[in-house]
């Protein structure tokens, strides 16, 4: 998300390994592995209340995005979903948002969900996941379902900041977690980058949530270290390096062993005018159920207004110009994973974030 840097500092011999582990585990589990029971019951459950699939706007703060009446005017023009920040670890926002209507507690999501929701904007949440205190964070999220959230995204990465806590704590987390809300949807936000995702408890996350929001962009990504990156982990970008294009389908092949949904999210403050058709169009080829920006605040005018004509379902538009340069979508290497797209079976019910300081850090990667 966007977390205020975006960029990392150049990767170490070691990350390259420990993600490399990780994303051939990944994409080795089979539906039996990863599609328990209780997913599936899940996603019944979830099916009986599901609505048409918006696309998405991530909104960090008020105090940076803008108030939330006027935040919901804006999407309703274009038939859009939100996002909205409620926590950060056991802080709600209101600690570093400080502006009027800055999430308190569950009564103040109460009120902003029914803002969003009288205008015609589905509601959805996101917080960071820390793992200081699982049960207490796990209370917190089932408080924000129950105020009105249709789903919650829990931004889940391994900055200083964000995660910290173990594997055991993740598990408690799920446990308590599932206790309160057996069959809400719950998602999680991640940084796909393949090296990445060794920093944090994935598969154990992935065992009690329903979907996979990859944080996708583009123009902060395209640096050489991401490049080199991409390469060593068997994902080659082509001569047009980090596309929108190679991004999308970098991340259906590590994710896509998980057998969740993938809500791919762009780069909404990205100034090139092709860049989202592609990612669309690209996102669209490969059965993803609709797309995100992050962030509000950032995101053109231009970009809303092609979402709205463009909406989840119909093949995105492409502008003919967009499509006279080539936009690689990388090669495996050889021995590299490469599953087959998921086609989604029902609508998912969508849903970055402070540091310990004070200063809230901005991703999604929503």
């Amino acid at each position: 998300m966007g977390r205020g840097r975006i960029l990392d500092n150049a990767i170490s011999r070691r990350q390259f390994l420990a993600g490399a582990g990780v994303t051939l585990g990944a994409a080795a589990l089979t539906l039996a592995n990863t599609q328990c029971d209780s997913a599936l019951i899940r996603r019944v459950a979830q099916s009986k209340t599901a609505t048409p699939p918006r696309h998405s706007a991530w909104v960090w703060q008020f105090s940076v995005d803008g108030s939330a009446a006027t935040i919901a005017a804006k999407l309703a023009q274009s038939n859009m979903s939100v996002l909205v920040k409620t926590h950060d670890g056991i802080d709600w926002m209101s600690k570093y948002d400080h502006a009027p209507g800055a999430i308190t507690g569950p009564a103040q999501v109460a009120n902003v969900a029914s803002i969003f929701e009288r205008t015609g904007v589905p509601f959805h949440a996101w917080s960071v996941i820390k793992g200081i205190d699982p049960v207490r964070e796990a209370q917190m999220a089932a408080d924000v379902l129950a105020a009105g959230a249709r789903s919650l995204v829990l931004d889940l990465e391994g900055y200083a900041g964000f995660w910290v806590g173990s594997t055991a704590a993740a598990q408690k987390f799920g446990e308590e977690l599932r206790r309160r809300v057996p069959t809400d949807r719950v998602d999680i936000s991640i940084d796909a980058r393949p090296w990445r995702l060794a920093d944090v408890p994935i598969p154990e996350f992935v065992e009690f949530t329903d979907g996979i929001w990859p944080q996708l962009y583009w123009e902060s990504f395209d640096t050489i270290d991401n490049v080199n990156g991409f390469r060593l982990m068997g994902y080659p970008p082509g001569p047009d390096g980090i596309t929108p294009r190679f991004l999308v389908d970098a991340a259906q092949r590590v994710l896509t062993g998980y057998d969740r949904w993938i809500v791919p999210i762009g780069q909404g403050a990205s100034s090139d005018q092709y860049a989202w058709p592609l990612f669309a169009h690209r996102a669209w080829e490969l059965g993803m159920p609709a797309v995100s920006a992050w962030r509000f605040g950032v995101t053109p005018t231009a970009t809303l207004g092609y979402l709205a004509s463009n909406p989840p379902g119909e093949e995105p538009f492409v502008p003919p110009a967009a499509m006279q340069s080539p936009t690689p979508t990388g090669t495996p290497a050889p021995g590299s994973p490469t599953p087959t797209p998921i086609v989604p079976t029902n609508t998912p019910r969508p849903t970055r974030t402070p540091s310990p300081t004070g200063t809230a850090s901005a991703t999604p990667g929503v």
